[in-house]
């Protein structure tokens, strides 16, 4: 893996691996979020993968992309704390198994960079029908996750526990929002994020190829003043949790509860959260959905970068109490260190298949980088593997008694009317 920066705030990793078959390139975009630009990044993702300048429409591209071995171009934006990040991924076969010796390298890194720097314009904004097609797609998705009702229920937690914070926007803005965005507007912010964005490209190659000299030439292109993106925002600490309860028309109540945390190591935190939630035999599912059948899934997750943990649930109205109770009582376990040592190891064995399977693939591999370099982790797998499997019961006693609740958001399902 060598590691060089191309100039101008935009970081190059590449990593050569002869077992692959094929090349892949990411590169993320890395922005700071508000109520205006956040549905505008979501709809960047679609508009900047359907045409360019060169390929103005999505059956051109997507015919040059099939001429291309099947080549694939795409884009998904992440959230990162009060951040985003628009990630762009392309990948195709190795220029080894061209049929005809075709240079699939040259032009798949033509086509990328004339998506991202040449886009598909007219009268200073992108062009129609490809806008107003990515905007409805963009308030269907919106609408979309509403409809989903665990979706909405984290979302709803969110906006109560990040009030007055980026994260507390919906990941893909409001719809009122998304509705307004003019072509001019979102070309204006792609702009601005070419021109100030902290850049990560990494990129998978079988074997040497001049991608970086590509990539460095086109970028140099653009005039860049790179403005730097905090991504570690800790949500500020609440002396007593918030409530919420919304009722809704629904089967399955909904219960989510948040936890925050301060200065506790990232080995630590992810052993915390494998044996509470994130291992197959995690405290939640055993004694919580199983033993006590309290739920119908308890799912999990952190964000080091907001400083919370999160537990959701779907439940009976009857339950819900109880659930809630029975959520706390494995923090407590936690606390106490009231649980096997062999949980200590299988949350080890955990990270070392995940991680495993993910290096099978090149995407993988890419994906498993850029969150290091986003993270400033630049460890290997099995150096990980190795820190994780020296955190030791106390350390995890010591930062589960660090875990403060910050908030319950309850979606109570409506009661059915007596006839």
């Amino acid at each position: 893996m060598t590691e060089q920066t191309l100039g101008n705030g935009i970081r190059y990793t590449e990593i050569r691996d002869p077992k692959f078959r094929s090349c892949l390139l990411l590169i993320r975009f890395y922005t700071p979020r508000d109520a205006q630009t956040a549905p505008v990044h979501a709809l960047l993702t679609d508009l900047l993968t359907a045409s360019s300048a060169d390929y103005p429409g999505l059956s051109a591209l997507s015919r040059k992309l099939d001429a291309l071995y099947a080549a694939d171009f795409s884009a998904r934006l992440m959230l990162c704390g009060d951040a985003a990040a628009l990630s762009f991924s392309a990948s195709w076969l190795d220029d080894r198994f061209a049929l005809d010796g075709e240079d699939i390298t040259g032009e798949m890194l033509r086509l990328v960079t004339g998506c991202l720097l040449r886009p598909h314009l007219a009268h200073g904004g992108f062009c129609e029908p490809e806008f107003s097609v990515c905007r409805q797609n963009l308030l269907d998705d919106i609408d979309c996750e509403r409809n989903d009702k665990r979706l909405y229920a984290l979302q709803r937690t969110a906006s109560l526990c990040f009030a007055g914070e980026p994260a507390a926007i919906p990941p893909l803005g409001e719809r009122s929002f998304a509705e307004a965005v003019t072509p001019k507007q979102a070309y204006a912010v792609w702009e601005h994020l070419l021109r100030t964005a902290p850049i990560d490209i990494v990129c998978i190659l079988p074997s040497e190829k001049p991608v970086r000299t590509a990539l460095e030439a086109a970028f140099a292109q653009i005039p860049r003043s790179p403005e730097p993106v905090p991504l570690s925002a800790p949500t500020p600490l609440r002396e007593m949790p918030l409530r919420c309860t919304e009722h809704m028309s629904i089967n399955q109540s909904k219960l989510v509860l948040v936890y925050q945390f301060r200065e506790i190591e990232a080995d630590v935190l992810r052993m915390l959260y494998g044996i509470l939630g994130g291992i197959n035999n995690s405290l939640l599912f055993l004694n919580v959905r199983e033993a006590k059948s309290l739920c119908y899934y308890c799912l999990s997750s952190y964000s080091i970068l907001k400083g919370v943990l999160t537990i959701d649930c779907g439940v009976q109205n009857a339950d819900l109490q109880a659930a809630e109770d029975a959520v706390q009582e494995q923090i407590g376990l936690l606390r106490r260190g009231d649980f096997p040592d062999s949980m200590l190891r299988e949350a080890v064995l955990d990270y070392i298949g995940r991680t495993a399977a993910q290096e099978n693939t090149n995407s993988g591999t890419a994906e498993r980088i850029a969150d290091g370099l986003m993270l400033g982790d630049s460890r290997s797998p099995d150096e990980i593997a190795a820190a994780l499997a020296a955190v030791t019961k106390e350390q995890i006693m010591h930062a589960a008694r660090m875990l403060t609740p910050a908030a319950v958001c309850i979606l109570r399902a409506e009661e059915a009317e007596e006839p």
